[in-house]
């Protein structure tokens, strides 16, 4: 299908080259507006200073842009997507997504599309603190952590961030006017991106002037405020955001132009070949250099555009006539007719029914690049460059001559095209040329998870901006799960000093970072001081004892399923209604003293009724009640006041385990409800998660519990080595689908096989998890993106924090045991 697409599109480029310099009749009205609108070009181009020539005339602070008189624009910035190494299907969504989104905009509006790679400042690279130290504890780790990544920084490839625009502007009487039009357009646009999973938002002032600045001033630092507008002065935006200098004809050249200590370059795509491919773009824009790409398209009538073509076959059918008529007259067969006319009536005809019948547009479409350097020979370097990559896709790209003063202006994300060069392309074409390139993931505020395979940029991401940061961490043993989950949790502790972090640890491998970082350890173990109580309501007294009662008894529904190992269908209905009456009771008999109801109580009234089925389930609890395993029948000790807090487990039985994970959920969910009501995020991170999926009573509590605390600022991790035994649960699915955040490694062929399919992975991204990656290398999804990682993490003390390499670990402690032997001895 989408490959249909790409060919027909191509097809038809023959017949678009000769429909340039066609026009359509319009009105009075019509043509005295382009009149006007070219003299506003003609007096921005031959401006005398700096800040007239500059193509907007005010900006206010909700981003919307006065770009001429009588024209308004607006910016919204979007987020990438993972296209280029998505299935095929996918592809085929998101190039049908993009063709409805410029179908929308009509004739009365135009829109440019801009991909900005921005370098980043040279100050900050290598100089960058991406975490502060949250108390003594952490300060080395964050010292060392900073200088590391900051060593990375210097690795990559580009250093570059990617942003993405796109700017539509409409005529209006004044901003009053524009203000719901450009409204409109903003909610439509946002939901018809929000379709392929891509973010958008409209700029304000400060970040529209931010995108305009580094355009316009690369080399310079973005220091407007608003307080710097001055009326009183008639001190404006394009004061404060203006170049020093700009010649547009440094050393007489006519092709390249001088900003400050910047030289630049605008081209423009000239020709396509025979047919268009997605991918052109994006050899473009991965170019490992400063630049802009802009599209800018202006859609044409339909009825218009439907009276060019035919217009066009009218002048085709006349051109054979007279080719026939000339073979008559000199004794040739007239039938035959040249290939080219032939052809170029056979692309009319498919045009026209095109626009008839298959939602196809035409547009009017400039395309510009914008490069700049240091220097001229750089600049030249790069100019060749983009060339070169333009002529392996079958691009023609040349440089503006003697019209880089309107150049510049139109590579500004204001929506205005100055620039006269101009030809016609269908939607399908547009749509064709994908703005996403390779996936860069550079969240502002986020953890280090890795480099990007394809750049070697950092992989920065912020869990707290997904539409669900729940997430899972899935890979084999050995595969670098543990030192991912390890980096993540601190990631968190030193990005989010306020943040509490709570660790369900059944390994006892999470001790030594917990205890590094000023956390506390809490050991469940049958020889344990600690308790915690599955009947506990601590920190949620001031809620409604309706909805705390209907979980609490969800909760033990949970703990009987987990005693029933020999039963995969779950607890009989009579159980049901048992546990829940008895659970209500133990609730009621407590309610005049003080503390809280205890598994005695519970058993207590299990025995006293009448029905043999509660006998069976007291039975069962009895060996919580009584004897070695009766740990949990006491009232709780455990509190979780200091923000990170690792819930030791290893030393329980497998059922126990289980038993002993969901009481602490419970506890955690006690405290999650507090940390809401403070303004707190909760972070949990459960490892050996799929335990959890073992009946269906089970899963049912956790999917309920992995819902709610969504909503009250929880963000849940679990943990898992297999995976495709969880992912037959339909609940458990429903949750994984529900969550915006995994990080896989590499997997075994059958977790591989449950994970292509239900994240409709493709081949390329399969082999991102398979058998031949390496240790630290994966998959990162978060939301719609897909990015590739890698981890070659140097050793030290943050690494010796995270190893779980058992023959490193025992290296580390024999060094340890001799250090201690040292000392002891020479003291």
């Amino acid at each position: 299908m989408a490959k249909a697409k790409r060919e027909r599109s191509g097809s038809q480029t023959g017949l678009l080259r000769q429909l340039i310099g066609i026009s359509t009749k319009s009105d009075r009205s019509k043509k005295v507006h382009e009149e006007k609108l070219k003299r506003q070009k003609r007096t921005r181009a031959s401006a005398s200073d700096i800040t007239s020539y500059i193509g907007y005339d005010a900006i206010y602070k909700d981003g919307i842009a006065q770009v001429e008189e009588g024209l308004f624009s607006q910016t919204i910035e979007f987020s990438d997507i993972s296209y280029q190494s998505a299935r095929r299907e996918n592809q085929q969504n998101i190039f049908t997504v993009l063709s409805s989104l410029y179908n929308y905009f009509g004739a009365d509006s135009c829109v440019q599309l801009t991909i900005a790679n921005v370098p980043i400042p040279e100050d900050e690279i290598g100089k960058k603190r991406f975490f502060k130290a949250a108390g003594t504890d952490t300060e080395k780790y964050a010292k060392e952590y900073n200088q590391i990544l900051n060593d990375k920084m210097r690795e990559g490839v580009s250093n570059l961030t990617r942003h993405r625009y796109l700017t539509y502007m409409v005529g209006a009487s004044d901003v009053w006017e524009a203000v719901p039009k450009l409204s409109r357009i903003k909610g439509d646009v946002t939901d018809t991106l929000s379709r392929i999973r891509c973010e958008a938002h409209a700029l304000n002032g400060i970040e529209r002037l931010s995108a305009i600045h580094s355009q316009l001033r690369p080399k310079a630092a973005f220091t407007f405020t608003w307080d710097k507008v001055n009326p009183c002065s008639n001190t404006r935006t394009r004061d404060l955001i203006a170049p020093a200098l700009v010649d547009f004809k440094p050393s007489g050249r006519s092709d390249i132009f001088r900003i400050d200590e910047t030289y630049g370059c605008v081209l423009s795509i000239r020709t396509f070949g025979s047919m268009l491919e997605d991918h052109y773009l994006a050899n473009i824009i991965d170019l490992p250099m400063p630049l802009s790409v802009n599209l800018h398209i202006q859609p044409i009538a339909q009825s218009d555009a439907l009276a060019l073509v035919k217009r066009q076959l009218d002048w085709m059918d006349k051109e054979i006539i007279d080719e026939q008529m000339s073979a008559m007259k000199k004794g040739y067969d007239y039938t035959i007719l040249p290939p080219e006319l032939r052809y170029s009536k056979e692309e009319a005809e498919e045009l026209l029914d095109f626009l008839r019948n298959k939602n196809e547009r035409l547009f009017t479409y400039t395309g510009l690049i914008y490069t700049y350097a240091d220097t001229v020979d750089a600049l030249e370097r790069q100019v060749e460059q983009i060339i070169s990559v333009g002529q392996g896709n079958s691009l023609g790209i040349e440089p503006l001559y003697c019209r880089q003063r309107q150049a510049l202006n139109s590579v500004l994300p204001l929506g205005m095209n100055h620039v006269d060069v101009t030809r016609y392309l269908t939607t399908g074409q547009i749509a064709m040329q994908m703005p996403f390139a390779s996936l860069e993931l550079n969240q502002e505020g986020g953890g280090y998870y890795g480099q990007s395979k394809q750049s070697g940029n950092l992989v920065i991401c912020n869990r707290k901006k997904l539409a669900s940061p729940m997430g899972f961490v899935c890979g084999k043993p050995g595969s670098g799960k543990s030192f991912s989950v390890k980096r993540e949790i601190t990631n968190t502790v030193l990005a989010y000093p306020e943040d509490e972090i709570i660790i369900f640890d059944p390994a006892g491998e999470y001790g030594n970072l917990i205890e590094a970082l000023g956390g506390v350890n809490v050991r469940l173990a049958p020889d344990a001081d600690t308790a915690l109580n599955p009947f506990d309501l601590a920190d949620v007294e001031g809620r409604a004892d309706a909805a705390q009662l209907a979980f609490k008894i969800d909760a033990f529904l949970a703990l009987s399923s987990a005693m029933m190992a020999e039963s995969s269908e779950g607890l009989p209905e009579a159980d049901k209604s048992i546990i829940t009456r008895c659970v209500e009771a133990a609730y009621a008999r407590c309610s005049g003293g003080e503390g809280m109801p205890t598994l005695s109580d519970f058993h207590e009234i299990l025995v006293e009724q009448s029905e043999a089925e509660a006998r069976d389930i007291a039975l069962r609890y009895e060996r919580y009640v009584t004897g070695a395993l009766s740990f949990f029948n006491r009232q709780s000790n455990v509190g979780f006041h200091n923000r990170i807090t690792n819930i030791d487990l290893h030393d329980l039985s497998t059922n126990m385990r289980v038993f002993g994970m969901l009481t602490a959920l419970e506890a955690v969910r006690n405290r999650m409800y507090a940390n809401f009501d403070r303004g707190v995020t909760t972070w949990l991170y459960i490892d050996e998660v799929q335990s959890l999926f073992g009946h269906p009573t089970i899963i049912d509590y956790f999917a309920k519990f992995w819902a709610e605390g969504r909503k009250f600022n929880l963000i849940c991790t679990g943990i898992s080595q297999n995976t495709s035994h969880m992912l037959t649960h339909e609940r458990a699915r429903t949750m994984v689908l529900n969550s915006d955040f995994m990080l896989l490694h590499k997997q075994a062929s059958q977790d591989l096989a449950a994970w292509a399919e239900m994240l409709s992975l493709s081949g390329a991204e399969r082999e991102y998890i398979d058998e031949s990656i390496k240790a630290g290398e994966g998959l990162l999804v978060a939301g719609g993106a897909r990015v590739p990682i890698r981890d070659d993490f140097p050793k030290g003390a943050l690494y010796d924090l995270w190893n779980t390499k058992p023959e490193e670990i025992a290296q580390l402690k024999r060094a340890h045991v001799f250090e201690k032997n040292a000392k002891r001895s020479r003291s």
